[in-house]
């Protein structure tokens, strides 16, 4: 938009000139600096194609994994990210191996959510792929 000009596709009036500009337009080219104000949106239909940073435009992307309940749990002395298969012994361990494998499954679905996140992302042009 030129600096202190609008439009209303409702009433089309002159966009920087003299004579109103009615009609749709399918293509906008805005070289240098621009500025939406307003409600914007990019896009209004899922199958609409859109793109970030010159990333070529894609539709939006399937619903992520469905979550699973959150867990409860203290807090550790020292992190120990080497987890071992699970095993009932005297030491320390899950009262079961259910709650054990439960925790294991959270931190998959987890590790699988923020991926799916991460491909989003990168698929928009929003973050660089790594």
């Amino acid at each position: 938009m030129l600096r202190g000009a609008s439009f209303n596709p409702a009433a089309p009036s002159a966009i920087g000139g003299s004579t109103p500009a009615a009609g749709t337009f399918t293509t906008l080219n805005a070289i240098g600096a621009a500025t939406l104000d307003g409600d914007v949106k990019v896009g209004n239909a899922t199958t609409d194609l859109v793109g970030f940073h010159g990333i070529a435009a894609v539709d939006q992307g399937a619903a992520l994994t469905a979550q699973l309940t959150l867990i409860t749990h203290s807090a550790p002395g020292t992190p120990d990210y080497a987890i071992q298969n699970l095993v009932q012994n005297t030491g320390f361990g899950f009262a079961t191996a259910d709650e054990g494998n439960t925790v294991l499954s959270v931190i998959l679905n987890l590790q699988t959510r923020v991926a799916e996140v991460e491909q989003r992302l990168e698929e928009k042009g929003l973050v660089a792929a790594n």
